[in-house]
């Protein structure tokens, strides 16, 4: 038993996505640094943690208390478990927080007109992709700039005219707003596709697409299952461990 751990994945001949989840083992009594996604349920004197996989983690020391936590945030956490409680709550030592860009799925059709046009069609690259906490969609991106202070726009746009019943179909969208393409960046974000699950229907397939920088259309799909908080349902592709090869850009 233990916290699943986060694993990032690299984007691979136009292939993403990844496996998370594995079972920290208790074996020897340690443990390993670990990665979460999560909401910040409770600041209190011991802020409380709820993972996308349905943990609970106390936290008892916070190493980060620059980082300014709030009821109801979406946060990306790296921590220690400490003990175990009971299963799936655990008391951590927080290493480091970051705050993780949190929007919904966008349908142009409820969009007027100059929201529609700040969408953008640049290019953007996708490394990783993965369900969590049986609300979300989470994209780590690769973005390419020039300006290091200059903001980009992201979101996920849903394809009504192609989506069924059992099938969305979701692009991940970039604007630039006219930046270059100097430097490699990533960026991090989750978005809330759990509105798009048809009335009765409990999941679908989920197929997301977007245009690479040599202008070519990507795509890859999973089954999303809404309110499966014990379980990361992901797309196919090659794991790793390490952080994206690049810098880190401001995103909104």
């Amino acid at each position: 038993m233990g916290v699943k751990s986060k694993i990032m994945a690299a984007a691979a001949a136009g292939t993403v996505l990844l496996t998370l989840g594995s079972c920290l083992k208790n074996d020897d009594e340690t443990y390993a640094m670990q990665e979460c996604y999560g909401i910040v349920d409770e600041v209190g004197p011991a802020p409380v943690v709820v993972t996308d996989e349905g943990d609970t983690l106390y936290v008892r020391e916070n190493r980060d208390p620059r980082f300014v936590l709030e009821d109801g945030l979406r946060v990306r956490m790296n921590f220690t478990v400490t003990s175990p409680v009971r299963p799936h709550v655990y008391d951590v030592v927080a290493h480091a927080f970051g705050q993780l860009l949190t929007k919904d799925a966008v349908r142009l059709s409820e969009l007027d007109e100059a929201w529609r046009d700040s969408i953008g069609n640049d290019p953007i690259g996708v490394r990783a992709a993965w369900f969590g906490g049986g609300r979300f969609l989470n994209i780590v991106f690769g973005i390419r700039f020039a300006n290091p202070d200059s903001k980009h726009f992201i979101n996920l746009v849903v394809d009504e005219e192609n989506s069924t019943q059992q099938q969305v179909i979701v692009t991940l969208r970039h604007n630039a707003f006219g930046d270059g393409i100097l430097q490699e960046g990533y960026g991090r974000a989750s978005f809330d596709i759990s509105g798009l699950v048809p009335e009765g229907q409990n999941g679908m397939t989920v197929v997301l697409k977007w245009t690479d920088y040599d202008g070519i259309v990507r795509s890859d799909s999973g089954v999303f299952e809404r309110n499966d908080t014990f379980s990361s349902a992901a797309f196919a592709g090659k794991k790793t461990t390490t952080e994206p090869a690049s810098v880190p850009v401001s995103i909104r």
